[in-house]
């Protein structure tokens, strides 16, 4: 198509100037890179932005080759780089740091851990799972609560004094003993779990993740009574009672037991109950005198010594 004559050449442009305003060139677009929306770059000394709706194409065009690109929006120009940000200022009011978190420690409600320079709190509600999970790592976390930035450590606390009604620690826990309602054990030496008096008892012997302390179900089974030191007072020293009856035979689970008998089991006397639950008597190892269903069919009725007299010979 034929637009005109002309005359001469055209009028030069304007020399380009340095604008003093512009600023930092971000750095220089590198094909196949990740871009997001909203990210920078710079193409020589212009500078270029990725557009949040066509995200997906900025690292597959060059910005500035496709004319009216719709994923890159060119900004302006651009000259050296980005200044770069405020060096870190020490906050004198951030806390110091608490321990590192270890994974596997049994930790409790209250309990505070850093993770780098985060401090986290164990949440009371879901303390069983504090052990397990590292603090910062999942989402929505109810185990552990984000408390805020620390530095340093923790400043230590006054010397430890003694505390004469902190109670006596019970024997360490063992999972190769077979524990049962009320029983207490100590984790570490210094707290003590009680086995629970409910049906949840069987917990208590039902591995290491029922475990005290340690294990992920720990509270399905057990009850945390709290700190101990040292061990548990000795009981007085047992005295004789000369008033005890006589011994009846030691219990035997293939014997057959009716109303009114006495058995011998772990120095204690028990006797099969008279009326309908006498039945349990002979209803197996679970309801054998002293165990966890001892009640429903025997009464205990307390120590004894040496053996029965013997009855008199008939005549």
């Amino acid at each position: 198509t034929e637009v005109g004559w002309c005359d001469g050449s055209l009028a030069p442009t304007a020399s380009p100037t340095f604008d003093a305003d512009a600023m930092g060139c971000p750095d220089e677009y590198v094909p196949g890179a990740e871009y997001a929306g909203g990210e920078k770059v710079a193409v020589g000394n212009l500078l270029y932005e990725c557009t949040a709706e066509f995200a997906a194409f900025c690292p597959l065009r060059t910005p500035g080759e496709v004319p009216e690109d719709e994923a890159w929006v060119s900004v302006g120009p651009c000259t050296g780089t980005i200044a770069p940000t405020a060096g870190p200022t020490f906050d004198p009011d951030a806390p110091g740091c608490p321990p590192e978190f270890v994974a596997g420690t049994p930790y409790g409600g209250g309990d505070k851990v850093a993770v780098g320079t985060i401090v986290y709190e164990c949440s009371a509600a879901a303390s069983a799972h504090c052990p397990h999970r590292t603090p910062g790592e999942l989402a929505d976390d109810d185990a552990w609560t984000e408390v805020g930035p620390c530095t340093g450590t923790v400043g230590p606390t006054s010397s430890p004094t003694f505390d004469p009604d902190t109670p006596g620690c019970p024997d360490p826990y063992s999972p190769a003993i077979a524990y049962g309602k009320g029983d207490k054990v100590a984790v570490d030496g210094s707290r003590a779990y009680m086995c629970k008096r409910d049906d949840d008892a069987a917990f208590c012997n039902a591995g290491p993740r029922y475990a005290p302390g340690t294990g992920l179900y720990s509270d399905v089974a057990w009850v945390w009574l709290g700190s101990c030191v040292g061990t548990l007072a000795p009981t007085a020293a047992p005295t004789v009672d000369l008033e005890a009856p006589g011994c009846p035979e030691e219990y035997s689970s293939a014997a057959k037991y009716e109303g009114g008998d006495k058995v011998l089991v772990g120095g204690l006397v028990y006797v099969c109950k008279w009326d309908e639950y006498g039945a349990y008597c002979n209803a197996g190892p679970m309801f054998a005198p002293g165990g966890d269903n001892s009640d429903l069919g025997w009464i205990k009725m307390g120590s004894c010594r040496g053996s029965l007299a013997p009855v008199a010979s008939p005549l």
